[in-house]
C-alpha cells in the first residue's frame, strides 16, 4: 500500500488544492479529511487515501490533513458492512470499524558528537568485566517503538492514543494522545463552523500547524544529540507527555469565503496533573529544558490558549497565530514554594503544494517569550525573575514526495542565572542560556512508510560558550543517522 509505484492504486488520489478541500468534503458526505500527528497507516486504511493526501511528509499537514484532524480523525470511506453497529431500538449508539486501527512506529538512530558524549556530561560506561565502552557513535536500535490506536470510534468521536517504548530507559509511557468529539455546522453558503471538545495530555498536541512545540522541526532527534541540552521554555519542555498532565479543551474553526479560503481558529485548554496535585512532598519531575532544576508538579490548573488565521490561495496557504500558557509549578518535588512560567508565542507558516508533480515547500517560524518568576526559597536559582526567548526558523522541501531537504536556525537568549543555567556539566561559567545553532538534513523515502535521514547540527554558541573562554561550542556539533518505519 505504501510503495511508490507508478500504477499503485493507493496513490491515485491526487493532493487537492486548498480551495477544493471543503468542496470535496461535502461530496463525500460531511466535512472531513486526513491526519495530523504522524502519518499513521491506520488513517490510510480508514479513509482509503494515500498518506500524501494529508501530509507533505509526516508529520507536516496539508490543508486536507488539517480538516481531517479538525474532524477528530472520523472521516471514513468504509462501507456499512465494514462497521459493527450497536442499537437500542432504532437508534445507533455505537458504530465501530471492523478494520484495524492499530499502527506501530519503529525508530533507530546513530549519533556522533564532536566532543563525544563526555562533552554532554555522560558518565564513563563499562561493560561486564569492567571494560570501558565507547562514549561516541551511539547506536540505538530501537531508539523508540510507538504503538497507536487511532481513528474513528463513532461518527463524531475519534482518538489518537499513543504509547511509546524508550530504548534508552527501557520503559513504556503514554505519549501525546487525545480523544475528540467533533461536529460540523453549515452556517451559510460560504461558511462552515467545526467545533470540538477533547481530552489530551500534551499542550499543543491538538495543533494543526508545525510551529507548535509538539510538532515543530526537526521532527525526530536521537537521545544522544546535543540538541537535547539546549535551554527551552517551560511549554517547550512539555511535548510528548514529558510530564504527566491531563487537559480538557474545546476548539472552533470558522472556515469562510467563496472558496472557503479563510480559516479562523481558536482553542482553549486547561491542564492539571494526571496523578493529582498535593502539598509537599509532591511527586514531580519536570525539568525546565536544559536547566539544573527538577521541579515538582503543577500547583493548580495551567490555562493554554491558541489563536490562528489561515488563508488559502491557488497552491499556497499561509498561517499566522499565537499560543500561550500560564503555569504555576512547585519549585521542587519536596517544596511548597511555587514558581511561575508564563509563555507567549508568535508563529507563522507558509506552504506551497505542487499537486501535479508532488513537490512542496513549507517554511515555519516561531518566537516564544517566557517570563519566569521564582519563589522565595526556591532552589537552584540565583534570581527571583528571569526571561527566556527561543526563535526557530526552518524550511522543508520535498521533491516528488521522495527526496527531502530541510534546514533550520535556532537562537536562544535569556537572563543569566548562574544557579539555574550554570555550574553544570555544560560548563556555562557565566550562567547564560544563550545558544545559537544551524542544522541541515537530507532524507529519502524509499516507501511512504519509511524514512532514512542524515542531519548535521552546528553550534555557534552553546549555553553562553562562544570560544572566547577557551571552550569552543563546536565540540557540541552533532551528526545523526536516523531511520523510521511505520506499519
Amino acid at each position: 500500500m505504501f510503495h511508490r509505484e507508478k500504477n499503485s492504486m493507493a496513490f491515485k488520489i491526487p493532493r487537492l488544492e486548498p480551495r477544493k478541500v471543503l468542496a470535496l468534503t461535502s461530496i463525500i458526505g460531511g466535512l472531513a479529511m486526513s491526519a495530523n500527528a504522524w502519518a499513521l497507516p491506520s488513517f490510510a486504511r480508514q479513509t482509503g487515501w494515500s498518506c500524501a493526501t494529508c501530509h507533505t511528509s509526516f508529520p507536516q499537514l496539508t490543508p486536507m490533513g488539517r480538516i481531517f484532524k479538525l474532524m477528530g480523525y472520523t472521516t471514513t470511506n468504509l462501507q456499512p458492512q465494514q462497521k459493527v453497529e450497536a442499537k437500542v431500538g432504532n437508534v445507533v449508539h455505537l458504530l465501530l470499524p471492523r478494520i484495524s486501527q492499530f499502527s506501530i512506529f519503529v525508530q533507530a538512530s546513530d549519533t556522533h558528537v564532536a566532543g563525544s558524549q563526555q562533552a554532554l556530561g555522560a558518565p564513563a560506561r563499562t561493560a561486564k568485566g569492567g571494560q570501558p565502552v565507547g562514549t561516541n557513535n551511539n547506536l540505538e536500535v530501537p531508539q523508540q517503538v510507538s504503538l497507536f490506536y487511532a481513528g474513528e470510534v463513532t461518527p463524531h468521536v475519534g482518538d489518537f492514543l499513543h504509547i511509546t517504548y524508550n530504548g534508552q530507559s527501557g520503559t513504556f509511557a503514554f505519549d501525546d494522545s487525545s480523544i475528540v468529539r467533533t461536529q460540523a455546522w453549515k452556517l451559510g453558503l460560504h461558511n462552515t463552523l467545526i467545533t470540538g471538545v477533547d481530552v489530551n495530555n500534551t499542550p499543543s498536541a491538538t495543533d494543526l500547524w508545525n510551529t507548535s512545540p509538539d510538532w515543530q522541526a526537526p521532527f525526530f532527534t536521537s537521545n544522544y544529540t546535543a540538541e537535547g541540552a539546549v535551554p527551552t521554555t517551560f511549554i517547550g519542555s512539555s511535548p510528548g507527555a514529558a510530564f504527566p498532565l491531563i487537559g480538557l479543551g474545546a476548539y472552533a474553526a470558522d472556515i469562510v469565503g467563496p472558496n472557503r479560503a479563510n480559516w479562523f481558529y481558536a482553542e482553549a485548554d486547561a491542564y492539571n496533573n494526571s496523578e493529582g496535585t498535593g502539598a509537599a512532598p509532591n511527586q514531580g519531575g519536570f525539568f525546565e529544558g536544559g536547566s539544573n532544576s527538577l521541579f515538582g508538579q503543577l500547583a493548580g490548573t495551567a490555562p493554554y490558549l491558541r489563536l490562528a488565521y489561515q488563508h488559502d490561495w491557488s497552491d499556497w496557504n499561509w498561517e499566522v497565530g499565537t499560543y500561550d500558557m500560564w503555569s504555576r509549578v512547585y519549585a521542587s518535588p519536596i517544596s511548597n514554594a511555587v514558581n511561575r512560567f508564563y509563555d507567549y508565542d508568535l508563529d507563522s507558516q507558509l506552504q506551497w503544494l505542487d499537486i501535479n508533480d508532488n513537490d512542496n515547500v513549507t517554511v515555519r517560524a516561531n518566537l516564544i517569550h517566557e517570563d519566569a518568576n521564582f519563589a522565595a526559597g526556591a532552589l537552584n536559582t540565583s534570581l527571583t525573575h528571569g526571561q527566556l526567548n527561543t526563535f526557530n526558523l526552518n524550511a522543508t522541501y520535498w521533491y516528488h514526495d521522495e527526496y527531502g531537504a530541510q534546514g533550520g536556525f535556532q537562537d536562544v537568549t535569556g537572563t543569566a542565572n548562574s544557579s539555574f543555567w550554570g555550574g553544570n556539566v555544560y560548563t556555562s561559567a557565566n550562567g547564560s542560556p544563550n545558544t545559537t545553532d544551524e542544522w541541515v538534513e537530507a532524507s529519502y523515502l524509499p516507501w511512504w512508510n519509511t524514512r532514512l535521514s542524515v542531519r548535521y547540527t552546528v553550534f555557534n554558541k552553546f549555553r553562553g560558550l562562544t570560544g572566547n573562554n577557551g571552550v569552543s561550542p563546536s565540540k557540541f556539533n552533532t551528526i545523526e543517522l536516523l531511520a523510521w518505519i511505520a506499519y
